[in-house]
C-alpha cells in the first residue's frame, strides 16, 4: 500500500514539473509580444518554474510532494504573472492606438478648418471684388449719360429743365400725341432714353430696360 501511494505521488510531482514546463513554454511565447522591460518583470516567476522544472531527480522519490506542490505553484504563479503582464501591453498598446487616432483626427479637422477659412477669404475678396467692379461700372454709365446729355443739349436734341417741368405740369395732350411721343421714344436708344430720363430729373431709371423707360417718360 505504501508503494502505491508513493508511486502515486512521483507520478503527481512529475505531472506538475510538465506542467510548469508547459507553462515555461507557453510564458516564452507569450514574452516575444512583450518589450524587454516588460518581460525583465517577469524573469523571478520565470526562474521559480525553472527550477521546479529542473529539480534533481532524486528529489522526486525523496519528496514528491514537495516536488508537486513547487511546481504547481510556480506554474499558476508563472501563467498568472504573464496574462497581467500581456494585458497590461494590450491595454497599453489600445491606449496608444486611441490617442495617435485622436491625434490624426484633431490635424485632420484643423486642416478642414484652415481650409474652409481660406475658402471664406477667397468669397470676401470675390465679393469686394465685384462691388468694385460694379460701383466703377455703375459710375462709367453715370459718366456716359452725363456726356450724352451734354452732347444733345449743345445740339438742341433735349429741352432744358424748365420747360420739361413746364410739359409735366400741362394738361395731359389727346391719345394720337401720346401715341405719337410713344413712337418717338421708341426710336430712342437705350442710352438715350437714360439721357432723356436724367434731364427731365427723374430718378431710379439706370436699371430700366428700354420699354420701362419708354413707360417712364410718356
Amino acid at each position: 500500500m505504501a508503494k502505491t501511494t508513493t508511486g502515486k505521488a512521483q507520478r503527481h510531482a512529475r505531472e506538475a514539473i510538465d506542467e510548469a514546463s508547459t507553462a515555461l513554454a507557453r510564458a516564452k511565447k507569450a514574452t516575444a509580444s512583450l518589450s524587454a522591460k516588460q518581460a525583465r518583470r517577469l524573469d523571478d516567476y520565470v526562474g521559480d518554474a525553472r527550477s521546479a522544472v529542473d529539480v534533481s531527480k532524486k528529489k522526486i522519490p525523496r519528496k514528491p510532494r514537495k516536488v508537486a506542490h513547487d511546481a504547481e505553484r510556480a506554474a499558476r504563479r508563472l501563467e498568472r504573472a504573464v496574462a497581467k503582464a500581456v494585458a497590461r501591453a494590450e491595454r497599453k498598446a489600445r491606449l496608444r492606438e486611441s490617442a495617435r487616432r485622436a491625434a490624426a483626427d484633431a490635424e485632420r479637422a484643423e486642416r478642414e478648418a484652415a481650409e474652409r477659412a481660406a475658402e471664406a477669404k477667397a468669397l470676401r475678396k470675390a465679393a469686394r471684388r465685384a462691388q468694385k467692379e460694379a460701383a466703377r461700372a455703375e459710375l462709367d454709365s453715370q459718366a456716359a449719360d452725363e456726356a450724352l446729355v451734354a452732347e444733345l443739349t449743345s445740339s438742341g436734341a433735349v429741352e432744358a429743365a424748365g420747360p420739361v417741368e413746364a410739359a409735366r405740369d400741362a394738361p395731359v395732350a389727346e391719345e394720337p400725341a401720346a401715341a405719337s411721343e410713344r413712337t418717338d421714344l421708341a426710336a430712342l436708344t437705350v442710352v438715350e432714353l437714360r439721357a432723356r430720363a436724367r434731364a427731365e430729373g427723374r430718378t431710379g431709371y439706370s436699371r430700366l430696360t428700354k420699354s420701362q423707360l419708354i413707360d417712364l417718360l410718356s
